[in-house]
């Protein structure tokens, strides 16, 4: 190595002259003239390097020593010319810096930043290109100054070429940058401004891009700022118009969300919300705009973008709900509820469209949705502190309503389980309501679960005590019960089962008649006698009279039983009760003739003409009570025959009419909220 070195000292030595020359940059030509001068003096380097050349290499290897005592060793040219070629390629700093005197380097770091300091002068005056000429200059003296590449990079943006402005940058970073010490006290600073340009620039290219219509590209260079700076809201919205420029706004507003999301100091930025609020309202989104509007104005009350979109949003919203009010009248009930619906998704904090729209929802049968949409209007009740009471009572009654309704088609359609779970949720909110008791107790009844339809009808007994039609519910059950013991022969539960039924309807015939039997049976005579007696007065035409009063009154002729001390009981009995019989409706008829007969005036000696009138009626009134006689000698025919077998035993409760098609007729009790 030492006698390499003598080679460098002897050619810096033969070339003093031009090392002013080689500072101002080497060239292809330096090269050239230097391999010449090798060639020339070759005996002289050779005589200076070979004198004291390694005398162990001359002894090893003795037969590879060469012919001519002045060539150069291959070894000598080959480091000599890596030497030469390392300062072409790197710049003369490399060889100089590295093996000449401290003196010489000092020299030439002087000589760059003087060509830096011009540089910097010519910049300031705006002369960008000259300035890069002087910056290429000072790069041949030393290219590890860091202050170097950034003014390089000032000056091609200045010139607005951002791209040769980025590739500086991210040569320094890749090259001198990335070598320094992290805990150096400006390395976070110097990373922080070389990002801050590089973002710059690639924002100013997506600028002029989307300026020129370019919004693939315009997009690109945004997204690559954004990386550069997650932080920079700009950026982000730049790519958010770039996309929405694009027509492609599902991916602008999942950008959006994603930006409001993952910040939290985002979501009390009122623009942001705006933004949004306006790529929703262009993607038909109605119902997130009008949230994201209400956040806005959470955040800024005052601000005049938001309140103007909310504004529009609510004028159109009710001019759809008038639309739908018209609809609704004119019977054209699916357009009415597509009109409604639209007004919803206008405006949703009103609870009136949801108890609109739920009322079409159960005029069109669709109960689930009619009760989906009543219990989202009572939710935005309590969210938007709307302190309404005739509102929420209305929500109440439409609730109760429909559930109500929705039971009756399960009824209809033999859904019994379903109906009672939906009067169940009725009840739990209404239980003053009878209706839903009664309608209950029907499904119980149909069932067959005959106590629990008893337990209903009576506590809607409770709710309308003077109600007729529950009280015929009521009575009718505790007649089939009356009937069930009859069957097996527990003849006092019997009674008291008919008993009870003709305390609730006393005025229905086949209560006494089933009574009679029962007390027949347990041979209390003359209470059965005083029973069909009284079913006698109700129902004279009745079949079933004719089976019984022969065991009765055995005998007895019909003068007798209409004579006889149980046929005035059971007349008291109904008269106590208020009861009208069929005989006295036909008294009713003929005393109504009578009033409406004129006065005759009173003569001495009335005229023939009156006589004969007179006559005729009460000829016709005596026709009458025959007939009356004769109905009911054939309804009541009296069989005085000692042989006719028994009073054969009831029918079986299946085979009754009540639960046959013809028997007791069962009617949905509507109920009618006040």
């Amino acid at each position: 190595m030492e006698k390499l070195n003598a080679v460098e000292r002897l050619l810096a030595e033969s070339n003093k002259d031009n090392v002013a020359l080689i500072g101002d940059g080497l060239t292809k030509q330096h090269f050239i003239e230097l391999d010449t001068f090798i060639s020339t003096k070759g005996k002289l380097y050779e005589s200076q390097v070979r004198g004291d050349w390694n005398e162990e290499e001359k002894k090893e290897e003795p037969s590879d020593s060469p012919i001519f005592t002045t060539e150069l060793n291959d070894k000598i040219m080959f480091d000599i010319r890596s030497r030469l070629a390392s300062i072409f390629e790197s710049g003369i700093e490399r060889s100089y810096m590295t093996d000449r005197p401290d003196q010489i380097k000092e020299d030439l770091l002087k000589r760059g930043d003087d060509y830096y300091n011009q540089a910097l002068k010519l910049y300031h005056q705006e002369l960008y290109e000259k300035a890069l000429l002087k910056l290429d200059k000072a790069f041949t003296f030393t290219s590890q100054d860091i202050n170097y590449y950034v003014l390089k990079a000032d000056c091609f943006i200045q010139l607005c070429d951002f791209k040769s402005a980025i590739l500086t940058i991210n040569r320094l970073l890749s090259t001198i940058f990335i070598n320094l010490d992290k805990d150096s006290p400006n390395y976070e600073e110097i990373k922080t401004t070389l990002y801050d340009k590089i973002a710059f620039c690639y924002y100013m290219m997506g600028q002029t891009n989307f300026d020129s219509l370019f919004y693939m590209e315009a997009l690109e260079s945004f997204n690559k700022a954004s990386e550069m700076r997650p932080d920079n809201l700009t950026f982000k919205v730049k790519s958010i118009s770039c996309l929405f420029s694009m027509n492609r706004l599902s991916e602008s507003i999942v950008l959006m969300d994603k930006i409001i999301d993952e910040n939290e100091a985002y979501k009390n930025n009122c623009s942001l919300f705006v933004l949004r609020a306006k790529l929703n309202l262009k993607a038909n989104h109605i119902s997130k705009c009008f949230h994201d509007l209400k956040t806005a104005l959470k955040i800024e009350a005052e601000n005049r973008e938001a309140k103007h979109l909310m504004e529009q949003l609510e004028e159109t919203g009710e001019q759809l709900r008038n639309g739908a009010l018209i609809l609704s009248l004119s019977g054209r009930t699916t357009d009415a509820l597509h009109k409604i619906t639209g007004a919803i998704s206008f405006n949703p904090s009103k609870p009136e469209y949801h108890l609109q729209r739920g009322i079409l929802y159960k005029r069109m049968k669709d109960f689930n949705s009619a009760i989906d949409d009543f219990l989202i209007g009572l939710e935005k009740i309590n969210e938007y502190e709307i302190k309404d009471k005739e509102l929420y009572s209305n929500f109440q009654r439409q609730i109760l309503l429909t559930y109500n309704d929705f039971a009756i088609q399960c009824y209809e359609k033999r859904f019994y389980d379903d109906a009672i779970v939906l009067l169940n949720k009725a009840i739990k909110i209404e239980k003053k309501e009878s209706g839903f008791y009664v309608n209950r107790g029907d499904c119980y009844y149909k069932k067959e679960e005959k106590r629990f339809a008893l337990l209903d009808y009576e506590q809607a007994l409770e709710i309308e005590p003077k109600n007729e039609e529950i009280k015929d519910r009521v009575a009718n059950v505790y007649y089939e019960f009356g009937i069930e013991k009859y069957e097996t022969k527990d003849y006092e539960e019997a009674t008291k089962n008919f008993d009870n039924a003709i305390k609730f309807k006393p005025e229905k015939c086949k209560y006494y008649i089933s009574r009679a039997r029962t007390k027949y049976m347990s041979n209390e005579r003359n209470d059965a006698q005083k029973d069909i007696c009284i079913s006698i007065l109700l129902e004279p035409s009745n079949s079933e009279i004719p089976g019984i009063i022969s065991r009765l009154f055995i005998n007895q002729d019909l003068n007798e039983v209409l004579a006889s001390r149980a046929m005035n009981e059971a007349k008291e009995y109904l008269k106590s009760k208020h009861i009208q019989t069929a005989f006295d409706s036909t008294n009713e008829e003929d005393k109504t003739n009578k009033e409406k007969k004129p006065k005759r005036e009173m003569r001495l000696h009335p005229s023939l003409l009156e006589v004969d009138k007179e006559k005729q009626e009460n000829l016709d009134l005596i026709n009458q009570k025959r007939k009356i006689d004769q109905m009911i000698k054939q309804t009541v025919k009296i069989n005085f025959d000692p042989n006719v077998p028994r009073l054969k035993p009831m029918t079986s409760a299946k085979n009754k009419s009540t639960n046959s098609e013809k028997g007791y007729n069962w009617r949905k009790f509507d109920i009618k909220l006040t």
